[in-house]
């Protein structure tokens, strides 16, 4: 597949969807990209489609409980209906609770199985969460509240926004070609959080802070979408950073910001 990439003209719908689902060769997925890079209206279309793509996922995995607790289910439901099938054998009474108790640990295994299910669904909601966020970022039109690389401008801006406080590094602390552009007050599960804006190169990088909490606890290195997700914790924080630069540069930035909390 050949990529369309002059500027006058705009990528087809099949070509932008092999694109985002990583389909294309690494030659034509270059080529897309410097495309990209000077057509606004195709990036435009780049964001809203894996949106739509991260909205459809979160949707579809809302109720859907895992396949080894329904296989535990079903399992349990036939061992149970074919016993009810049987005749019951006269016997002493001692014995007539071993259905109870069998019932009672296929409970307790139903019980604990959702319970992992249900981590690893909010864990999973809040990683498209933190992704859309980043994809309203790159667009054009979402300007931050706060354009600065000066941390004693963006720093002070949160005073009375946020429940909690946090330091940034001085620019010579921060990794190589590394540079804050300024922050934004967002809300993740309906908490507040602070958004700050850095570039890599000229990669965009969303890192969010929030208050320390269960809530926001993610795996140490995911990706989603085609983009590295990194998180780490201090005692008081909760620490993520979401961007396509490679994972490399994206551990030394967070390790930046972990020093100085």
């Amino acid at each position: 597949m050949t990529p369309t990439t002059s500027p006058d003209t705009h990528l087809p719908s099949q070509q932008l969807h092999a694109f985002i689902d990583g389909e294309l060769s690494s030659s034509d997925t270059q080529a897309v990209q410097q495309h990209l890079e000077s057509c606004h209206s195709c990036g435009l279309r780049v964001i809203s489609a894996m949106q739509l793509k991260a909205a459809t996922a979160r949707a579809a995995q809302r109720f859907t409980a895992s396949p080894e607790t329904l296989a535990r289910l079903t399992a349990y439901l036939h061992t149970q209906s074919t016993e009810q099938k049987q005749p019951t054998p006269i016997r002493p009474r001692t014995f007539h609770m071993l259905p109870v108790w069998s019932a009672i640990a296929a409970m307790i295994v139903l019980t604990a199985s959702f319970v992992f299910w249900n981590q690893n669904h909010q864990t999973n909601t809040l990683t498209a969460e933190l992704l859309d966020q980043h994809l309203a970022t790159l667009s054009s039109g979402a300007a931050p509240q706060v354009i600065s690389t000066d941390r004693h401008t963006v720093k002070p801006w949160f005073q009375g926004r946020l429940p909690f406080s946090f330091n940034l590094p001085e620019p010579g602390a921060l990794p190589p070609d590394t540079t804050l552009q300024g922050a934004d007050l967002v809300y993740l599960k309906n908490r507040p959080a602070a958004l700050l804006l850095f570039t890599i190169h000229k990669h965009q990088v969303s890192v969010f802070l929030t208050q320390k909490s269960e809530l926001f606890t993610l795996n140490p290195k995911t990706t989603h979408s085609g983009f590295n997700v990194h998180s780490a914790t201090t005692p008081e924080l909760n620490l993520t950073a979401v961007s396509d630069v490679n994972p490399a540069e994206l551990d030394a930035l967070v390790a930046s910001l972990v020093k100085v909390q």
